[in-house]
């Protein structure tokens, strides 16, 4: 599973409200502040990827996991989920039979056809050879553009985003307290 970590253990010298913050309120503000994070960075990535393939945020975000920080597990995972990075053609919207192929949302599959299989599933679907069967579903890959977006968010926006949550988690909850 490809995975964005971070990890936090908060350098006191570097924030100056960490001073007059007792143990447990910058314990508190680095979990909520990483879990944020998490949500951004889950968001971020969702909207980058499916600018760049033309597909809805939604069916890139829903491939998209994250595990959050806890107190007593100050860490946080984005990562893909199992069948992360595929999107069936027929969720794209609707599919439209032409004398080419199928036409699903400013995409044309030639060679394609659409059918309903026993069980009531309807999709878009290719032969794999001349032959009448086997057939296999029509989908699009974005693995590769998920992993570039991760990797470029790691390198530069994910830490500058949770130390900027983090001081305003901090300074909250000096001013609740």
């Amino acid at each position: 599973m490809l995975a964005v970590n971070i990890v936090t253990t908060p350098d006191l010298a570097s924030w100056q409200q960490a001073l007059t913050a007792t143990e447990r309120q910058v314990n508190t503000a680095a979990v909520r502040a990483l879990n944020k994070t998490a949500r951004w960075a889950r968001s971020h990535l969702a909207s980058i990827t499916a600018k760049k393939s033309n597909v809805k945020v939604g069916l890139v975000r829903n491939s998209l996991s994250v595990v959050r920080a806890r107190p007593s597990k100050p860490s946080i995972v984005v990562g893909l989920n199992q069948k992360a990075g595929v999107i069936k053609a027929h969720k794209l919207g609707a599919a439209r039979q032409n004398a080419s192929g199928v036409r699903v949302a400013k995409r044309q599959f030639d060679h394609a056809f659409l059918a309903q299989m026993p069980n009531g599933h309807q999709g878009v679907f290719r032969r794999r050879s001349k032959s009448r069967l086997p057939i296999q579903e029509v989908q699009i890959v974005i693995t590769g553009r998920l992993r570039d977006e991760m990797e470029s968010l790691s390198e530069r926006g994910l830490m500058d985003n949770f130390e900027r949550i983090f001081e305003r988690e901090l300074n909250y909850l000096l001013r609740v307290a």
